[in-house]
């Protein structure tokens, strides 16, 4: 997700939100203003109305980062590296790079989440009751509304299918039970594309039979299970097969890189006779210190390029990534392109640059992969 903007880095992780999320805060503040709280408690201002209304969206952001990082610092436990957190417009994701090494891992790091939705939701219905007199009732029945949704949002989460935590979880019991992770990873993604299935005809019966438009939320979040459910499906295989591809097997060795201690003049007139937009950069000694791209050098202005330094304008570790040459690709799959305009992975062993893996390489392989995976998929 490209568009997304920094909210922190609690316990240490990067968390970003894309901009769905300022839609889902709106249309639940709105939920608030507009229906809830005036039904609920009425003969209130108009601004009590909103001014709670945003503070509860927020608060449910802040619940649903927190399912979140449940599940980071359980991975972090168990040995695992958390590159970031990302809140958008249906829940979050933790971005991982190697999955858990044995079921148990697996099942702990997945039920980090809901179990946490479940204490969330749990807490705010207690301490719903034991604030009516202290505080004003509009805000007991928003602290009410925050329990029941972390409640609902914790249920939907154990359904059992991929994307949600639930297949995570059902892919973790039957790797346990079969002892084969490819297989277990099938079952869950088969049992997502049958729930985003059921959810859709849901919506589209509440939608025709009811006249309720509220099921095209069920339509859109049954399609969106469906084809991440599918996409997981084709990708297993192929996700398996670049585990076994080093870093060093696709790079691209030797790259041209950019002098860090070159002017950004002196580089552009250098790279205009190439045909590369992102260089990595290297001090004087040779040592990588980050990316830049020729959008990176077009931002500065025309007087500033004779005396600013490249090095000075380089997104710099851990914006752009870093790889040694022999970690599986999986370790670099999937996080290059979550940085446009330095996505290249600078693959250093011993502090030298030794090579660089674009998206580009990194697309090639997996289609290769996947390809390869369809071609000795047995026939039904």
């Amino acid at each position: 997700m490209h568009a997304t903007f920094p909210l922190g880095r609690p316990a240490g992780i990067r968390v970003g939100a894309h901009w769905s999320v300022l839609l889902i805060m709106a249309l639940l503040a709105e939920l608030l203003a507009q229906s809830l709280l005036p039904e609920a408690v009425p003969g209130q201002p108009a601004l009590v109305y909103w001014a709670t209304g945003i503070t509860g969206a927020v608060v449910f952001l802040a619940s649903l980062l927190v399912h979140e990082l449940s599940h980071a610092l359980v991975a972090r436990h168990r040995g695992l590296t958390v590159d970031r957190i990302t809140l958008w417009l249906l829940g979050g994701s933790t971005e991982m790079p190697d999955d858990p090494p044995t079921p148990r891992a697996a099942f702990s790091v997945a039920l980090a989440g809901p179990l946490a939705s479940l204490l969330a939701g749990a807490g705010f219905l207690g301490l719903s009751r034991l604030l009516p007199g202290a505080v004003p009732a509009v805000v007991v029945v928003t602290v009410a509304w925050l329990g029941w949704t972390n409640l609902v949002l914790a249920v939907f989460n154990l359904l059992p299918g991929t994307p949600l935590d639930g297949g995570r979880i059902l892919q973790a019991v039957v790797w346990e039970l079969t002892g084969d992770k490819r297989r277990a990873q099938a079952a869950a993604a088969r049992s997502g594309r049958v729930l985003g299935l059921a959810l859709s005809a849901a919506g589209l019966a509440q939608l025709l039979w009811f006249g309720s438009f509220a099921g095209l939320w069920l339509v859109g979040i049954g399609c969106f299970l469906g084809f991440s459910a599918r996409a997981e499906l084709t990708a297993g295989p192929a996700r398996e097969v670049l585990g076994r591809i080093a870093v060093r097997e696709i790079m691209t060795p030797d790259p041209v890189t950019a002098p860090g201690w070159f002017t950004v003049q002196g580089f552009v007139e250098q790279a205009a006779s190439g045909r590369f937009r992102t260089y990595p950069v290297v001090a004087f000694d040779g040592r990588p210190i980050g990316v830049v791209s020729l959008s990176a050098l077009a931002r500065v202005p025309d007087a500033a390029r004779t005396s600013t330094r490249v090095e000075n304008i380089c997104a710099r570790p851990p914006v752009c990534l870093v790889a040694a040459p022999d970690v599986p690709l999986t370790t670099v799959l999937g996080r290059t392109g979550n940085r446009p305009g330095h996505d290249l992975a600078l693959v250093v062993e011993d502090g030298v640059l030794v090579g660089v893996v674009s998206p580009g390489d990194i697309a090639r392989t997996l289609e290769l992969a996947v390809l390869g995976a369809e071609a000795h998929r047995p026939a039904h």
